[in-house]
């Protein structure tokens, strides 16, 4: 019954990491590298690594050149009149490599994905993604320490499935919706009841604004609405600070879970590197627990020397 998707804190700078759609929304190669280490002190406690990246294939327009056809310059945040859009659309490629271990249990998720980003208005896209790839679900029963070393539990078990995932997702300059599903492919065993490899469809909505304060700073809420049977759907609450499209900082609420603190900075056009930390609203067993999350990312081919994803904030 929890064979369930890893957590994430920072899902708000990488959105491609629960909807496909995402893919190439941005004019150049987006790469993210990030380790997570759950519960951090517990013995056995989740650990979450990942390496993801997509890119457009597509056409884009430098509002530098007047011969294109640019939109208005943002009203906010710095280099609005270098700023580009794209024009027509376009098609975005990229791909997942995941692997989560939790005690004896460990997952590995390994995905392609690809989206269609068209043009509805002037500044409003509308993208369609779809992933598909392999899960694997590993039990190291070997591991376990056994009174009876003969016992049947003291065995390695590894199981494939395919997988499949799709999305949607609307942006524009100032806000963006997205909504998806993942692990479509899943649902109960045979029977009525789920057997030991039975994997579950997860659904994820998402929505936020921007806000901006004065040329350099603006503020960024956003919410994530989660659910996967057979839990209750959930919902994170998130708000950060961006100032000059190179820093920025925030906190997020998971009810009846943590607090998340969090911050980042764009360091080159090409290197960002962002931290979470979460601090548990409850008690496991007699310790308290604390959640880190760190999360690198490179912008290869960025050419028009954006430090601010235009379109994920």
């Amino acid at each position: 019954m929890a064979q369930l998707k890893p957590q994430y804190s920072q899902y708000f700078i990488n959105n491609y990491l629960l909807n496909p759609a995402i893919t190439g929304i941005e004019d150049y190669a987006d790469l993210k590298l990030s380790f997570r280490q759950q519960w951090a002190g517990i013995a056995g406690a989740p650990a979450t690594l990942y390496v993801s990246g997509h890119t457009k294939l597509g056409h884009q327009v430098n509002v530098a050149n007047p011969s294109q056809q640019p939109e208005r310059p943002h009203a906010f945040g710095p280099g609005g009149a270098n700023r580009y859009r794209k024009v027509r659309p376009h098609h975005g490629l990229g791909g997942l490599l995941l692997h989560d271990r939790a005690g004896i249990f460990s997952f590995t998720e390994a995905n392609v994905s690809y989206a269609y980003h068209l043009l509805l208005t002037r500044e409003v896209k509308l993208s369609l993604g779809v992933a598909a790839g392999v899960l694997q679900y590993a039990v190291r029963g070997a591991d376990l320490n056994l009174a009876n070393p003969n016992d049947p539990a003291a065995v390695n078990l590894t199981e494939l499935r395919p997988n499949l995932g799709l999305g949607l997702w609307l942006y524009a300059p100032r806000f963006y919706l997205g909504a998806s599903s993942g692990q479509m492919l899943g649902g109960l065993g045979s029977g009525s009841q789920p057997n030991e490899t039975a994997i579950f469809r997860h659904y994820f909505v998402t929505g936020a604004y921007k806000l901006p304060l004065n040329r350099q700073v603006y503020l960024l809420p956003s919410v994530l609405a989660k659910w996967a049977s057979p839990l209750p759907a959930r919902v994170d609450a998130n708000l950060r600070a961006v100032y000059n499209d190179r820093l920025w900082a925030g906190a997020s609420f998971r009810p009846g879970d943590s607090w998340i603190l969090a911050a980042g900075a764009a360091l080159t056009p090409l290197l960002d590197l962002s931290y979470s930390l979460d601090l548990g609203t409850h008690r496991l067993g007699r310790s308290s627990w604390a959640t880190h999350e760190i999360v690198l990312g490179l912008r290869l081919g960025n050419r028009f020397g954006v430090y601010c994803p235009q379109n994920l904030y």
